[in-house]
């Protein structure tokens, strides 16, 4: 896909620039992830003694939960560029792949349901840096794998503290 490619590249340039206030509230973003992971390594770390009861079980919720509406919202990010660009159907039937991945997800068990969230986001991110044939604004690409690295770095972390977690009961 080397010439094609080039062309999605030089077609981007074309596209008005990335807002700074995407890229900053981008990584904003990530802030859910974050206190979710705190959340649960802390409920995680006291359950003996009774200082953090909850907070295990609504970290883990409250991570999951969270990532499969942001994946969701990458099938939104996917429509709107699709509409913006008048793209055939394959490209509405692409965004909404995201929320039928995500949801689904919600109903597994907690290491597989990270491992699925992450695959989803693995395969958003291909997608949109290698095989997507709309333009996209100057930096939108880079971003997104920046961005899909920490996300996935988090799954990675909640997944090791699902395989910590005890079996409720």
């Amino acid at each position: 896909m080397g010439a094609e490619s080039d062309y999605l590249r030089v077609q981007d340039l074309y596209q008005p620039p990335l807002s700074p206030w995407a890229v900053r509230l981008t990584w904003l973003g990530l802030l859910p992830f974050l206190i979710a992971l705190a959340a649960w390594a802390w409920g995680l770390r006291w359950p003996s003694t009774g200082a953090a009861p909850d907070l295990l079980a609504v970290g883990q919720k409250a991570f999951l939960l969270y990532s499969a509406v942001i994946l969701s919202f990458l099938g939104g990010v996917r429509w709107g560029r699709a509409m913006a660009a008048g793209s055939a159907s394959a490209g509405y039937v692409l965004a909404v792949l995201p929320s039928l991945w995500a949801f689904p997800a919600l109903f597994l068990p907690a290491e597989w349901a990270l491992a699925a969230l992450a695959a989803g986001f693995a395969l958003a991110l291909w997608f949109d840096t290698s095989a997507d044939p709309l333009p996209a604004t100057p930096g939108f690409r880079r971003m997104r794998v920046g961005i899909s690295a920490a996300v996935l770095a988090c799954h990675a972390a909640g997944l090791l503290l699902a395989i910590a977690t005890p079996p409720p009961g």
